[in-house]
């Protein structure tokens, strides 16, 4: 005699999992948090956290197991409920920009400013004159995803043969 399984299925909804990816390089990480970490670690943008669980939907019923089953994967959000395509990181980077409006981090030493992503000409004027331009830092966060990356590819050898 089978087994009976105690899941419930409502074929009226579409079956979605969803991966937290970073809105700036696309990698995907475990969770909500995990993804706001790596966004203010890696990239020094500050987005803000949401709170509580994802509510019913009454299009979508939303599973976390990434085997499945389910229909479609999307890219979730980190700060809100939205999610998009995965095939689409543009329309969740869009949507992080215009929605949440992340604060650009600056480090200056041992402490941390928070720089608003809407940075006026003056700022911008003093930041250059300081040596914190732009320029300085897109060469350095250039580099630094560099080294990132031939350090994945050394480490994928290890895994894939």
């Amino acid at each position: 005699m089978s087994e009976v399984s105690n899941t419930v299925v409502n074929l009226d909804k579409i079956t979605v999992h969803l991966d937290y990816a970073c809105f700036i390089c696309g990698i995907i990480l475990r969770n909500a948090k995990t993804c706001i970490d790596h966004i203010e670690k890696i990239h020094r943008y500050r987005i803000p956290p949401r709170y509580g669980q994802r509510p019913e939907h009454r299009q979508y019923t939303y599973v976390s197991n990434k085997n499945g089953p389910w229909t479609i994967e999307e890219y979730a959000c980190p700060s809100c409920w939205f999610h998009a395509p995965s095939d689409d990181l543009e329309s969740l980077n869009e949507h992080i920009r215009e929605e949440h409006h992340p604060e650009r981090i600056e480090k200056n030493g041992p402490d941390v400013i928070l720089v608003s992503s809407s940075t006026s000409e003056s700022e911008t004027d003093t930041a250059s004159a300081v040596g914190n331009s732009d320029e300085d830092d897109t060469k350095s966060d250039t580099e630094f995803y560099q080294k990132v990356v031939e350090k994945l590819e050394e480490l994928k050898s290890f895994f894939i043969s």
